[in-house]
Protein backbone atom coordinates (compact mmCIF):
# COMPACT_ATOMS: atom_id res chain seq x y z
CA UNK A 1 0.00 0.00 0.00
CA UNK A 2 2.79 2.53 0.73
CA UNK A 3 4.42 1.63 -2.30
CA UNK A 4 1.14 2.52 -4.09
CA UNK A 5 0.87 5.57 -2.61
CA UNK A 6 4.78 7.04 -3.03
CA UNK A 7 4.03 6.05 -6.91
CA UNK A 8 1.02 8.55 -6.78
CA UNK A 9 3.00 11.32 -5.18
CA UNK A 10 5.86 11.03 -7.28
CA UNK A 11 3.24 10.84 -10.61
CA UNK A 12 1.23 14.22 -9.02
CA UNK A 13 4.86 15.83 -8.22
CA UNK A 14 5.90 14.88 -11.68
CA UNK A 15 2.61 16.17 -13.53
CA UNK A 16 2.90 19.90 -11.34
CA UNK A 17 6.54 20.37 -12.06
CA UNK A 18 5.60 20.03 -15.34
CA UNK A 19 2.81 23.01 -15.03
CA UNK A 20 5.21 25.12 -13.52
CA UNK A 21 7.44 25.10 -15.84
CA UNK A 22 5.05 25.75 -18.91
CA UNK A 23 3.71 28.70 -16.87
CA UNK A 24 7.37 29.96 -16.79
CA UNK A 25 7.59 29.71 -19.97
CA UNK A 26 4.77 32.21 -20.98
CA UNK A 27 4.41 35.65 -20.81
CA UNK A 28 3.27 37.73 -17.53
CA UNK A 29 1.20 39.95 -19.29
CA UNK A 30 -1.58 39.51 -22.17
CA UNK A 31 -3.99 41.88 -23.88
CA UNK A 32 -7.19 41.06 -25.19
CA UNK A 33 -8.63 42.32 -28.34
CA UNK A 34 -12.20 42.29 -29.85
CA UNK A 35 -13.42 44.20 -32.90
CA UNK A 36 -17.38 43.88 -34.11
CA UNK A 37 -18.16 45.05 -37.08
CA UNK A 38 -21.18 48.13 -36.77
CA UNK A 39 -23.61 49.41 -39.78
CA UNK A 40 -23.96 52.78 -38.91
CA UNK A 41 -21.38 55.66 -40.43
CA UNK A 42 -18.65 56.22 -37.87
CA UNK A 43 -19.55 59.40 -37.39
CA UNK A 44 -22.60 58.22 -35.44
CA UNK A 45 -21.13 55.77 -33.11
CA UNK A 46 -17.83 57.69 -32.66
CA UNK A 47 -19.80 60.12 -30.04
CA UNK A 48 -21.47 57.51 -28.22
CA UNK A 49 -17.81 55.65 -27.37
CA UNK A 50 -15.83 58.77 -27.42
CA UNK A 51 -17.81 60.29 -24.31
CA UNK A 52 -18.24 58.51 -21.22
CA UNK A 53 -21.51 59.96 -20.56
CA UNK A 54 -23.09 58.88 -23.27
CA UNK A 55 -22.38 54.96 -22.20
CA UNK A 56 -25.15 54.96 -19.75
CA UNK A 57 -27.19 54.68 -23.86
CA UNK A 58 -25.37 51.64 -25.29
CA UNK A 59 -23.58 49.61 -22.62
CA UNK A 60 -24.94 46.35 -21.77
CA UNK A 61 -22.84 46.63 -18.00
CA UNK A 62 -24.92 50.15 -16.75
CA UNK A 63 -28.19 48.18 -16.08
CA UNK A 64 -26.91 45.08 -14.00
CA UNK A 65 -26.29 47.25 -11.32
CA UNK A 66 -29.14 49.92 -10.62
CA UNK A 67 -27.05 51.49 -7.67
CA UNK A 68 -23.91 51.57 -9.64
CA UNK A 69 -22.17 54.80 -8.73
CA UNK A 70 -20.34 56.96 -11.65
CA UNK A 71 -17.52 59.28 -11.34
CA UNK A 72 -16.10 61.61 -14.63
CA UNK A 73 -13.10 63.39 -14.57
CA UNK A 74 -10.78 65.13 -17.24
CA UNK A 75 -11.92 65.88 -20.26
CA UNK A 76 -15.20 65.94 -20.97
CA UNK A 77 -14.66 63.39 -23.73
CA UNK A 78 -12.59 62.16 -25.94
CA UNK A 79 -8.27 62.25 -24.75
CA UNK A 80 -8.13 62.64 -21.34
CA UNK A 81 -11.18 61.86 -20.03
CA UNK A 82 -11.67 59.38 -17.29
CA UNK A 83 -14.72 57.31 -16.11
CA UNK A 84 -14.63 55.08 -12.86
CA UNK A 85 -17.36 53.53 -11.31
CA UNK A 86 -17.96 51.17 -8.69
CA UNK A 87 -20.96 48.33 -8.06
CA UNK A 88 -21.72 45.32 -7.19
CA UNK A 89 -20.25 41.85 -8.25
CA UNK A 90 -21.96 41.60 -11.67
CA UNK A 91 -20.27 45.14 -12.56
CA UNK A 92 -17.42 45.68 -10.31
CA UNK A 93 -15.19 48.58 -9.76
CA UNK A 94 -12.61 50.54 -11.56
CA UNK A 95 -11.40 53.20 -13.91
CA UNK A 96 -11.27 53.44 -17.65
CA UNK A 97 -9.69 56.44 -19.58
CA UNK A 98 -8.98 57.56 -23.34
CA UNK A 99 -5.41 57.91 -23.35
CA UNK A 100 -5.78 58.49 -27.50
CA UNK A 101 -9.17 58.72 -29.31
CA UNK A 102 -9.73 59.65 -32.58
CA UNK A 103 -12.15 58.96 -35.42
CA UNK A 104 -10.91 55.88 -37.91
CA UNK A 105 -12.63 54.79 -40.62
CA UNK A 106 -12.47 51.99 -42.37
CA UNK A 107 -14.40 50.74 -45.83
CA UNK A 108 -14.98 47.43 -45.66
CA UNK A 109 -17.13 46.26 -48.97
Amino acid sequence: MLHVIAIIAAVLAIAIAIILVLAMTKPDTFSVRRTALVRAPAEKIFPLISNFHRWTDWSPWENRDPAITRNYSGAESGRGAVYAWEGNKNVGSGPYGNSRCHLAVKNRD
